[in-house]
Formats: C-alpha cells, sequence, structure tokens
C-alpha cells in the first residue's frame, strides 16, 4: 500500500485502486490517436493484460480506376 496525501488529509491507497488508477491511464491511451504500441504494450503489462496486436490490409475495391 502506498500513502496519499489529499490536502491535510492522508489515506492508503489499496492494491484495487491503484489497479483502477492504470486501467484508466490504459484505457486513455486507447482513445488517443498519438499513443504508441510501445506506450500501449507497456500500459497493458503494468496492468496484467497481455496485450496481442495484429495488423492486416483490407482487401476490397479500389478507387483508382
Amino acid at each position: 500500500m502506498s500513502m496519499i496525501t489529499n490536502g491535510s488529509q492522508m489515506h492508503l491507497k489499496s492494491e484495487f485502486q491503484k489497479l483502477g488508477d492504470r486501467l484508466i491511464r490504459f484505457g486513455q491511451a486507447l482513445q488517443e490517436d498519438t499513443t504508441t504500441v510501445g506506450e500501449l504494450m507497456r500500459l497493458a503489462n503494468a496492468c496484467g493484460i497481455k496485450l496481442r496486436l495484429r495488423a492486416s490490409a483490407e482487401s476490397g475495391e479500389s478507387d483508382d480506376e
């Protein structure tokens, strides 16, 4: 547990609260266009999430004709 000071009040932050904070940051990073894959991997690992990404090209008609 870690100690957090909020003004004059002090309280201990539980492991669940710290995990919640990390999950919120991961969720925010997923929504940001500028987040790198490396950053997502680091944040996912901090949450205990094994992130696996796969890229694939769309196959369809092109408008180049």
